[in-house]
């Protein structure tokens, strides 16, 4: 059986930009047992009736910050969909060619975990071509693609909800799937040991689009990584019971507006995966 891939898209308050991503999504998206997921951090610009208009399946809640927000696409592409892979785009970043995914799902598969490699901060890059057989590893990461094996999600877990707002839960949960032996491993550069990652260069483009970065929540999330940092491994997406029961509202609502489930293409019968199947392809991180 072919791996069921989730393509998950997170927004707020872009809602021209993501009509213009999701339409790039479908007509470039070649892996046919693809499931889609917008996450809407609860936007006021007439999202959600965009959304409605063209048929794309989506998740939505109040305005919880970018952690809370990613998690909804994850934890139902993964966990209610069952997508054996996620890729987790941000609504400014559009595929530019058809067949821009299958590397994205390769490399999800062999390492886990990887990340997109943007030019403005090559001077990390340590070596490789960006590749799925010979990744580049790099010193830093940035968020705005990134896809996940479910295994990798079983074991390292979701985002940390105490991320609010804007900047650098990326950064946590990317050393937690590293520590966990995903997308990462520490390695000697110039005679210290290094955190370094695995990057993707993909056919992908980032569009200019406002930014809701706010530098009081950017240094107060810094300050939270530095704390968690070392932690244990794994992390639900919700903190405490309040939570919970508010996370499983909102995936209840999403899977109520979809019941034949979260197809790329409008009117494709794609459900979701049956409860007893097996949870993982079998693929493994090489050691």
């Amino acid at each position: 059986m072919p791996l069921h891939v989730g393509i998950g898209v997170i927004t707020y308050n872009r809602c021209d930009l993501l009509r213009q991503t999701i339409a790039l999504i479908r007509a470039y998206t070649v892996h046919r047992h693809t499931s889609l997921a917008v996450a809407d951090d609860g936007s006021t610009d007439g999202t959600l009736e965009m959304l409605h208009q063209i048929r794309a399946p989506y998740v939505t809640g109040p305005n919880a910050g970018i952690a809370w927000n990613k998690n909804r696409a994850l934890f139902l592409l993964a966990e209610v969909a069952r997508c054996d892979v996620v890729i987790l785009l941000e609504d400014d970043t559009q595929p530019t060619r058809y067949g821009w995914d299958p590397p994205w799902i390769a490399a999800a598969a062999r390492y886990g975990h990887v990340n997109i490699a943007l030019d403005h901060f090559r001077e990390q890059f340590i070596y490789g071509t960006g590749s799925v057989a010979d990744p580049i590893g790099s010193k830093q990461i940035s968020a705005q693609c990134a896809a996940f094996s479910r295994e990798a999600l079983c074991y390292a877990g979701y985002f940390d909800s105490r991320f609010k707002g804007y900047g650098h839960e990326h950064v946590e949960h990317s050393i937690r799937m590293a520590r966990c032996g995903y997308g990462g491993q520490h390695e000697m550069v110039d005679g210290e040991s290094k955190l370094i990652f695995k990057l993707l260069r993909g056919d992908l483009a980032m569009r200019d689009a406002p930014s809701f970065n706010s530098h009081a929540e950017s240094e107060r999330n810094l300050a939270l990584t530095n704390q968690l940092v070392g932690d244990q491994p794994y992390r639900a997406p919700w903190r405490d019971d309040d939570e919970l029961a508010r996370f499983r509202g909102e995936m209840q609502a999403a899977q109520a507006r979809q019941p034949d489930g979260f197809a790329l293409h409008p009117g494709d019968a794609l459900r979701p995966v049956p409860e007893g199947r097996m949870p993982w392809t079998g693929v493994r991180l090489p050691r």
